[in-house]
């Protein structure tokens, strides 16, 4: 199993405010924006200009140590993206990347709980090796892939 420690200690809206790059008032318009557009709450900032995709995931890469990938520049395998409903990679913000025996590679956009986690496990039988992206990655490659 992944180590989820420091995968799931903080929101992502706790992060920025103590990295500076959004106050406390900013997070909460953050989040009644994003109760009523249903957006996830990285997209609402995205969306409304708040901050860009490129300082959420500096953010997400100091905080958890896990590297940062672009998936749309490597070649996945069709058989790969099937595994997965293409709603539950939009919803969760990842993408299976590659498999190495019994470790599955996943680029996320973001942070997944650990009952996410493990039902992705528990899905595929494999262990997870995780790398950070951005949601806009993510899109592509589906899109990309038709799904």
């Amino acid at each position: 199993m992944v180590a989820l420690n420091r995968l799931v200690k903080k929101r992502l809206g706790e992060m920025l405010v103590e990295q500076g790059l959004l106050s406390n008032e900013q997070v909460q318009d953050a989040l009644r924006m994003q109760h009523q557009s249903g957006l996830l709450f990285g997209e609402t900032l995205v969306q409304n200009k708040l901050i860009t995709e490129e300082k959420i995931v500096a953010v997400l890469v100091n905080q958890f140590g896990i590297p940062y990938i672009l998936p749309s520049q490597y070649q996945i395998s069709k058989d790969l993206l099937e595994i997965f409903e293409p709603v539950m990679m939009r919803r969760y913000q990842f993408v299976p990347m590659d498999s190495i025996g019994s470790v599955l590679v996943i680029a996320i956009a973001g942070s997944l709980t650990e009952e996410v986690l493990k039902e992705i496990e528990g899905q595929t039988g494999c262990t997870l090796q995780l790398f950070l992206t951005k949601m806009s990655e993510i899109n592509l490659v589906l899109q990309n892939n038709k799904l």
